[in-house]
């Protein structure tokens, strides 16, 4: 006698049966509207400065001539607009390049030491194309240094001005100090100087402007 086989009955669905869950995918930074904006812009830049590194690396010798060729280039063109050379190399303070020549920046360079150096005879010789020359007796025995007992440390030209009329005014500063029984002082002296350029520089007028200590 054969028995019916049993019914099969459906699995039933349990509660622990995985779920399927759809997650949103997320948007990288890079993707961003913005993001792709900026490397438009600036991918081709680093690019070419990473095929231009490489290249130099691969090519040092016509890197090294290039340098050269450009370094070369700029100290050229400086030298013919400024005629000075990079670095204050073979820099005259005194030649203020007026007009292709030095402005009567030698006159004062000259005025300067022979006050330096209490040279009066100098001084009279230089201040002959001045209207009211300065009393250089009085400024010789103040400021000079074997007679005012100063050393002159340094002279800087502070500043230049070419003026409407062709004159030139030149201020300059000189760090001098003196020595006393307290131990050494120092202080400043302001000099100012009026020339032409005409006849390679005429000394006008030359005037202190002040002295005084350093402040502190």
């Amino acid at each position: 006698m054969i028995s019916p086989s049993p019914t099969q009955q459906p699995p039933e669905q349990t509660s622990s049966e995985a779920r399927k869950v759809e997650y949103a995918s997320r948007q990288r930074a890079g993707q961003t509207p913005t993001a792709r904006f900026f490397k438009a812009i600036f991918r081709p830049i680093f690019r070419g400065i990473y095929y231009l590194l490489r290249g130099m690396r691969n090519h040092k010798l016509i890197t090294f001539f290039m340098v050269l060729l450009f370094l070369g280039s700029t100290i050229v063109a400086n030298y013919a607009l400024t005629n000075e050379w990079p670095f204050g190399i073979g820099n005259d303070p005194f030649n203020f390049h007026i007009k292709g020549g030095n402005g009567g920046g030698e006159q004062v360079q000259n005025w300067l030491y022979a006050m330096r150096d209490g040279n009066i005879t100098a001084l009279n010789l230089l201040d002959k194309d001045m209207s009211q020359p300065p009393n250089v007796q009085q400024l010789v025995s103040q400021f000079s240094q074997p007679n005012g007992h100063l050393t002159w440390k340094t002279i800087n030209v502070i500043s230049v001005f070419q003026e409407s009329d062709t004159t030139i005014d030149s201020l300059v500063q000189v760090d001098l100090s003196a020595t006393g029984p307290g131990g050494n002082t120092s202080g400043y002296l302001i000099w100012h100087f009026v020339t032409v350029p005409q006849n390679g520089g005429v000394l006008i007028n030359a005037a202190l402007v002040d002295f005084r200590a350093p402040l502190g």
